[in-house]
């Protein structure tokens, strides 16, 4: 597996992996701004059989964090739509109505992987003590998932 090349740059704590220059500069002035990047993950375990539909969990973020990207796993090939709430803790529980992900939530469509940059419709901006849901709108033959939220966080 070839790595793709390491630039540093000066005032930042660790080196970023970019495949090509332009792949560097979305990142640049959120970086400068003291701001890292992390990731927010969720699974959702079928216990050996197909997922089913429905609540899954909660998960709280103790940190302030924007949305750049949203990836989905699984364990084989199939199709999956995860919806994905947030409300204030004092709201909680989050529900359908609390949605961040509009018209394209995390989805696999006769697939095992997928990616989304373009977030289309989605309400990036996680302040620091919501509560996130995450609710499986529809699900066949997956009998686990995974469903990072890469983000820019301070």
């Amino acid at each position: 597996m070839t790595r793709p090349p390491v630039r540093i740059i000066p005032g930042f704590r660790s080196p970023l992996f970019v495949k090509e220059k332009a792949d560097i500069s979305s990142y640049i002035d959120p970086l400068r701004e003291g701001k890292f990047i992390s990731s927010i993950g969720f699974d959702i375990d079928g216990l050996g059989a197909v997922i089913t539909t429905g609540i899954k969990g909660y998960r709280p973020i103790p940190f302030n964090a924007y949305i750049i990207e949203a990836s989905i796993i699984a364990d084989q090939s199939g199709s999956i739509v995860v919806d994905i709430w947030s409300d204030s803790y004092a709201n909680y529980p989050p529900t359908n109505a609390d949605s961040i992900t509009g018209a394209t939530p995390p989805t696999l469509s006769a697939a095992i992987k997928n990616t989304d940059t373009a977030l289309v419709d989605w309400t990036r901006k996680i302040p620091k003590g919501k509560c996130l849901g995450y609710n499986v709108d529809s699900a066949s033959t997956v009998k686990w998932v995974s469903v990072i939220l890469k983000v820019f966080r301070d």
